[in-house]
């Protein structure tokens, strides 16, 4: 079961900082560049799957596809508040005219919903590691990181939506490596100038000696992102699946730890999980 929890945190703006992420400029504008990239980045999502929605005759499967599109839509929702504490005006914008002028043109729907199993992989395994590092998530400022361990869960629960869509079209293995080798190449060019974009709106950009705690932290000790590496490289064998990784147990210690009675979140529920 993929639930639709309608949630809203009323992130206060008062008390969020600019560093965020245990004062580190980097680390903390990297995470806001993908927050700007989530909204329009997860409308594509959706788009791409209902595209090829009618080639799924498994019911289960299209119950999961409504939970995908349902959680995906209050990530972008949650997202977008969030994003309004940033300044970085009209990066949303460049991102839609991005996807819908290039990559939706040239990309067939078979073709883009491989992007998005691709991507998807990405977040399933941020969150993954998200929920299982307490050296990851604990340097999150409290206001913010309910907001991160929430997507994160809810990553971890769709994360084999797309992937499943994409067989189901009879999508193939060539295509599936192709576009993840095209993926990984644009998500790096495309994250890495949006946080530039930050840094250089608060004067940073050229202060490398302020990137050095952060590059630090997620290429080197503890390697947060280095430590991906083996799962990435995962999804290129020819019977990869994205349940491979069973994240059964750590989902729902999430769910009570976040949802259950007293949970972290539970407070902020509108409403009943659909």
């Amino acid at each position: 079961m993929i639930p639709r929890r309608n949630v809203e945190l009323d992130l206060d703006p008062t008390v969020v900082p600019r560093d965020w992420y245990d004062g580190d400029p980097f680390v903390s504008s990297h995470l806001d560049a993908l927050s700007l990239l989530f909204p329009e980045g997860e409308r594509f999502f959706v788009d791409s799957v209902k595209q090829l929605r009618h080639l799924v005759d498994d019911p289960d499967l299209q119950r999961r596809i409504a939970g995908f599109i349902g959680q995906e839509a209050m990530h972008g929702k949650e997202h977008r508040a969030f994003n309004a504490l940033i300044d970085a005006p009209g990066v949303e914008r460049w991102l839609r005219g991005f996807l819908q002028g290039v990559v939706r043109r040239v990309l067939s729907p078979r073709s883009q919903l491989a992007v998005t199993a691709a991507l998807e992989h990405f977040t399933a395994m941020m969150a993954e590691s998200l929920l299982r590092r307490p050296s990851m998530r604990e340097p999150m400022h409290d206001e913010v990181a309910p907001l991160w361990l929430w997507h994160a869960l809810e990553e971890s629960e769709h994360k084999a939506v797309a992937f499943d869509v994409y067989v189901a079209s009879r999508g193939g293995y060539l295509r599936r490596v192709a576009i993840m080798l095209l993926a990984t190449v644009i998500f790096i060019v495309v994250a890495f100038s949006v946080q530039g974009h930050l840094l250089a709106r608060r004067g940073a950009l050229w202060r490398p000696w302020r990137w050095l705690r952060g590059l630090t932290r997620l290429y080197v000790w503890p390697g947060e992102y280095t430590r991906l590496i083996p799962a990435y490289l995962d999804y290129f064998r020819p019977g990869f699946h994205p349940d491979d990784r069973d994240t059964t147990a750590l989902i729902e210690t999430w769910r009570e730890a976040l949802f259950g009675d007293g949970g972290a979140l539970a407070g902020h529920l509108r409403g009943e999980a659909a």
